[in-house]
């Protein structure tokens, strides 16, 4: 018997990654001394008093329990936790994803065997990493934050297979050859949820040019207060979320109601910047006060 054939196929791999990476990072947030070295970066990463943000020592003094007579673990926690990178590097993500758009879309090209609704996945998706890389490089103040090597190369894995999971499940003929029943029944897809994603595109680049304008118009952080969003503190990571969650019902095979590749992956976002959410919300309540968060949700509105 072919060992190959016993193997997962690729789409089973990629929701495994995204759902493995998923619960790591669970296990990361729900341990405070893992929490505080490993997942706090930029602004978040040391107390609002401090004046260097960023700053490894400030990771591991955060961390519950570590003291001068460190313990072994201690000490190898924070020698992992050492390894770090530039905050910048985040613009090295969406140069791998616009990078990874266009390879896929050219081999797909070649195939012809993709439709119509992932077409414009692809296309959305390359607008999104587009969007990004020119958001990182105009939004982004110059600072001396730093985040851990192991959430960069987390970052780097997903935005290197995120385009993938678009195309993994795709039917093996053209949407042109798709029953007009089916086609008929999933028309929805193409009818309302790209501009629906598209609207969310907007409403995400709105809220990073309004943060960008609150580092550089003011001498000190300012709590956001947007009009469109005056009770989420993370509204673009709302977004986000949506997007990709749109994404996957946009790319799914013509049979099916979704993409679960990309629904894995949506999963691995909502977990990835939810986390970062808390991790804002703790750091806002610690610079500006329990008051200021009274009636603000951190991602979910009236929920979360």
């Amino acid at each position: 018997m072919d060992i190959v054939a016993q193997l997962p196929s690729p789409a089973v791999l990629l929701r495994v990654f995204y759902l493995g990476a998923s619960a790591l990072i669970l296990v990361i947030q729900a341990v405070p001394a893992l929490r505080a070295r490993f997942l706090a970066y930029g602004s978040r990463a040391t107390p609002p008093s401090s004046e260097a943000p960023g700053s490894t020592k400030s990771h591991t003094s955060a961390a519950p329990g570590s003291t001068e007579a460190s313990t072994s673990l201690d000490q190898l926690l924070d020698c992992l936790a050492s390894f770090q990178v530039p905050h910048g590097y985040f613009a090295h993500f969406y140069v791998v994803s616009v990078a990874c758009s266009l390879f896929w879309g050219w081999q797909q090209s070649n195939v012809a065997l993709a439709t119509r609704p992932a077409w414009t996945a692809w296309l959305l998706m390359h607008i999104q990493g587009g969007r990004r890389l020119l958001e990182s490089y105009f939004y982004t103040s110059k600072s001396s934050s730093r985040m851990w090597i192991g959430h960069y190369l987390l970052g780097l894995l997903f935005y290197l297979t995120i385009n993938v999971a678009i195309w993994i499940e795709k039917p093996d003929y053209s949407w042109g050859r798709v029953p007009q029943c089916v086609r008929t029944t999933f028309s929805w897809r193409l009818d309302a949820l790209p501009a629906t994603i598209l609207a969310f595109h907007g409403l995400q680049h709105t809220y990073h040019a309004y943060l960008h304008r609150l580092r550089t118009e003011h001498a000190s952080y300012q709590m956001p207060d947007h009009p469109v969003f005056p009770n989420l503190i993370c509204p673009h990571y709302t977004c986000e979320v949506i997007i990709y969650l749109l994404l996957s019902f946009l790319a799914a095979p013509a049979y099916k109601p979704v993409n679960w590749t990309l629904a894995c992956a949506t999963v691995f976002v909502a977990v990835n910047l939810g986390v970062t959410a808390a991790g804002t919300w703790d750091w806002y309540i610690l610079r500006f006060g329990p008051e200021k968060m009274m009636g603000k949700s951190r991602m979910i509105p009236w929920i979360w």
